[in-house]
């Protein structure tokens, strides 16, 4: 690539800093797009309006002699904005919330816009942002493609479970798993409460299955999940007890969280 002069240059890289805060701080809540029938047409919005600091950042990272040390400014950089708006919030409860959409943003906006750009940036730019997003919020936020997303909602995003179930030989749309989506999308996305579980969900449950998965143990885990808290789930739901079933359910990605990704 051709070198910038001085004062491209500048607009540019100033371009890429403020355009990598603009794409996590000022979006709106991404619950209210990551839906079926929504996300797509929202994730291709959103793209057009990030595109150029996208482009930005690519440019930068094609014009340094340590391109690593750049990729490392703007994780960095994104890191602590994101932590001086959180630390303006003056209510513990705001805050977490804020930090939930924070991940959530990253996870299904942010980075799957970044994937689909293909630039040589792409990688070295949205692994050092993982790592140093989850290092300073004690969190596991990770990446997936705009595709792998958008396809997940065919299966209605039910990891854990979904994985239990293929462990016991149950279809993807066997009774249980119908009734726990059921249950998700009719009863917990209806509550503030239950919005954050779920985005909880969404942020760690891919994570926990491939670890799981790397088990040599990983069916007799999965008939654990089954047997502590899916099939007590079921059951809670058939009875109608649905706020009993989302405090199982919750004790039940905590307790994953805690044991795999500790």
């Amino acid at each position: 690539m051709e070198k910038m002069d001085i004062v491209t240059y500048g607009e540019t890289y100033n371009r890429a800093m403020q355009g990598i805060e603009d794409m996590l701080l000022r979006e709106g809540n991404p619950m209210s797009s990551f839906k079926k029938n929504v996300y797509p047409e929202a994730f291709q919005a959103y793209l057009r309006r990030h595109m150029e600091t996208l482009n930005a950042i690519e440019a930068i990272y094609q014009q340094e002699e340590n391109p690593k040390l750049w990729a490392e400014k703007l994780a960095d950089h994104l890191v602590s904005a994101a932590q001086a708006e959180i630390d303006a919030i003056p209510k513990k409860g705001k805050k977490s919330e804020q930090q939930i959409n924070y991940n959530m943003l990253l996870a299904v906006f942010v980075f799957p816009a970044f994937l689909e750009t293909k630039g040589d940036s792409v990688e070295p730019v949205t692994d050092l942002i993982i790592k140093k997003w989850n290092k300073a919020f004690r969190t596991s936020v990770g990446k997936a493609s705009y595709e792998k997303i958008e396809n997940g909602f065919h299966k209605k995003l039910c990891y854990i479970t979904t994985a239990v179930c293929e462990s016991q030989g149950k279809a993807d749309d066997c009774y249980e798993l119908e009734l726990l989506r059921s249950y998700r999308d009719g009863y917990l996305l209806s509550t503030e409460d239950g919005q954050a579980l779920v985005k909880e969900y969404y942020n760690i449950a891919p994570t926990i299955v491939n670890r799981i998965n790397r088990q040599d143990n990983a069916e007799e885990i999965y008939g654990g999940i089954w047997d502590s808290w899916l099939s007590g789930c079921v059951h809670l739901i058939e009875a109608g007890e649905k706020e009993a079933c989302r405090e199982k359910y919750m004790d039940m990605v905590y307790e994953l969280k805690e044991r795999y990704m500790a």
